[in-house]
C-alpha cells in the first residue's frame, strides 16, 4: 500500500514525476533517433554484403532442409522403418477452452472491464476535450490488448478504473480523483521508461556507436568481417 503523509505532499510527488517522466522520455527519444540514424548509416554502407549474406543463408537453410529430406526418405526404405505415430488429443480433457492460459483471460477481461469505461461511445455529454482524450487511451487500450502486452494493458486499466484516465491534467494536482493511484500509476510509467532507455543504453548497436571514434573505418572493418562470413557462407552451398 502506498503511504501518503499528506495531501500537499503527495501532490509534489506527482509534479516530480511527471517531470522525471518528460525527461526519460525526451532521453528515450534521442536515444531512438541516435540509433536509428546510425542503423540506417550502417545498413546503406553495407548493403551490397547484407544481401549477399542474406541470399547465401537461405541457400544453406534450403540445402540443409533438403538434406534433411533425403535422409528421411532413405531412412523409409529402410525394412524396420515404422512412421511415427502423432500425439493423441483426448478430446474431453483437452480442449479448446483449456488451451486459453491464464494470462490471455485476464487480457481480456481487463479490456472489456476498461473499454466500457473509456470508450468514446460510452461516455455522455462529454467535451471535446474529454472525447479526444478517451479516443487516445483507447487507442492504447486497443495497442496493448493486440500486442498482448498484459503487463501494460494492467496499468492502464487501473488508470482508467481510477478515475484519474479521464479527467487529470499535468501540472493540476486538482484535477487528480484518486491520489494513490495517480502516484502508482506515474510510478509504473517512470520505470517502464527506465527500463528502455537502459536496455538502448546497454545494446549491443548503441555501444558500437558510442566506441565508434571513426565511421568510415568502422564501416571498412565491417565490411572485412562481412566478406569473410560471405567467404566461409559460399564454401558452405559449393
Amino acid at each position: 500500500m502506498l503511504f501518503l503523509p499528506n495531501k500537499n505532499a503527495a501532490n509534489q510527488t506527482t509534479i516530480l514525476l511527471e517531470k522525471d517522466i518528460i525527461l526519460l522520455e525526451a532521453e528515450l527519444l534521442l536515444l531512438q533517433n541516435t540509433v536509428n540514424t546510425f542503423k540506417i548509416q550502417l545498413q546503406t554502407a553495407l548493403s551490397a554484403q547484407i544481401g549477399r549474406i542474406q541470399v547465401l543463408t537461405d541457400i544453406c537453410k534450403n540445402q540443409k532442409q533438403a538434406k534433411k529430406q533425403k535422409r528421411l526418405e532413405q531412412k523409409k526404405r529402410g525394412k524396420n522403418y515404422k512412421q511415427p505415430v502423432g500425439l493423441k488429443l483426448n478430446n474431453a480433457s483437452f480442449t479448446g477452452k483449456n488451451l486459453v492460459s491464464v494470462d490471455e483471460q485476464q487480457l481480456k477481461r481487463l479490456y472489456k472491464e476498461a473499454i466500457v469505461q473509456i470508450h468514446p461511445d460510452k461516455i455522455i455529454g462529454a467535451n471535446e476535450e474529454i472525447n479526444q482524450r478517451a479516443t487516445d487511451i483507447t487507442a492504447r487500450l486497443n495497442q496493448f490488448y493486440k500486442s498482448g502486452d498484459l503487463e501494460e494493458l494492467n496499468h492502464l486499466y487501473e488508470h482508467i478504473i481510477s478515475g484519474n484516465a479521464l479527467h487529470y491534467k499535468p501540472d493540476q494536482p486538482e484535477t487528480i480523483n484518486n491520489l494513490p493511484a495517480m502516484i502508482q500509476y506515474l510510478q509504473n510509467k517512470k520505470q517502464k521508461l527506465e527500463v528502455l532507455v537502459q536496455e538502448i543504453k546497454t545494446s549491443e548497436i548503441y555501444q558500437l556507436w558510442l566506441n565508434q571514434k571513426d565511421l568510415p573505418a568502422l564501416i571498412e572493418e565491417l565490411k572485412l568481417q562481412y566478406t569473410e562470413r560471405i567467404m566461409v557462407l559460399e564454401k558452405r552451398t559449393r
